[in-house]
């Protein structure tokens, strides 16, 4: 919960709201807190403002928050050292339903050389609710935070538990 805290508090990111955007229907923000023992690489692709991109070392934090009017809010890449293939993720607040997060698993950690990717999970999420990934080497929580200026998730990487836990991801069909 200390994690969650410290995720939730600024970004550093601006808070105004897209002017095209409704007051009823909030931007989304997301931030990445990397508690694990390792350097991982942040890009986010598409976003209003982010407090930075490139590598996040142990205990640092990134968050990105944007107003994206078809597709995402917010989405980014997140890599990690080989041969742990990188992640893709997207965060969405669609005019109806509740917010939603996605995490795609790439077949490789090299951006020229991807030629597929894996679908982790993509659903709705309530404030309150978590999202575990775990492949054996590390572990992503994704939470839905209370609202703010945003609809809020926090997405913290640490060290595996040592259970996998949505890994491996599955292919759509």
């Amino acid at each position: 919960m200390a994690l969650a805290a410290i995720v939730a508090g600024s970004s550093g990111c601006s808070s105004s709201d897209e002017e095209s955007r409704q007051a009823g229907n909030l931007g989304t923000r997301v931030c990445i807190l990397n508690s694990w023992t390792e350097k991982v690489g942040v890009e986010y692709i598409t976003k209003d403002t982010d407090t930075g991109t490139g590598p996040l070392g142990p205990s640092m934090q990134s968050c990105a928050e944007g107003t994206g009017k078809m597709m995402g809010d917010v989405d980014g890449e997140l890599m990690f050292p080989a041969p742990t293939p990188a992640l893709g993720f997207q965060a969405n607040n669609p005019w109806t339903g509740a917010p939603r997060f996605s995490l795609i698993e790439f077949n490789s950690n090299d951006p020229h050389r991807r030629d597929g990717s894996v679908n982790c999970f993509d659903e709705s999420f309530d404030v309150g609710q978590t999202r575990v990934y775990d492949n054996g080497t590390f572990r992503l929580s994704v939470e839905r935070l209370p609202d703010d200026q945003w609809k809020e998730f926090s997405v913290i990487i640490e060290p595996s538990q040592g259970q996998l836990v949505g890994y491996p991801c599955k292919k759509s069909s």
